[in-house]
């Protein structure tokens, strides 16, 4: 994801990889929270929403400042955000070994689908 953002003419392409990272962690914390909030009570559930609203709130600045192109592109990323974490779980069962074969194979699919 290359982030152009609109405003004062800031450029994140540098720190895309953190910037994503961070607001997919940002989305997984708003899920859980939901998650949580569910089998809540009044008090602490509205607790636990204005923690949502937190994440809204950070989601919702970033966003407005990307192009409409970028904001679809965030937008599918976010998707994947517990597939990301889904595999993430996966890596830290496995030993060193396995984490090492999982990062070869990434490698070559990814040096593949440069050509």
């Amino acid at each position: 994801m290359l982030v152009h953002l609109n405003k004062n003419n800031m450029n994140f392409s540098d720190t895309t990889f953190s910037l994503a990272k961070a607001l997919h962690h940002i989305n997984n914390a708003r899920e859980y929270f939901t998650d949580v909030k569910r089998d809540c009570h009044s008090g602490i559930k509205s607790q636990f929403n204005a923690y949502i609203q937190k994440c809204d709130f950070i989601i919702d600045s970033v966003t407005c400042k990307l192009t409409n192109e970028n904001k679809e592109i965030l937008k599918k990323e976010l998707a994947d955000s517990f597939i990301i974490e889904g595999i993430n779980d996966k890596l830290m069962l496995m030993n060193e070994g396995q984490r090492n074969e999982v990062e070869n194979l990434i490698e070559q699919i990814l040096k593949r689908d440069k050509k």
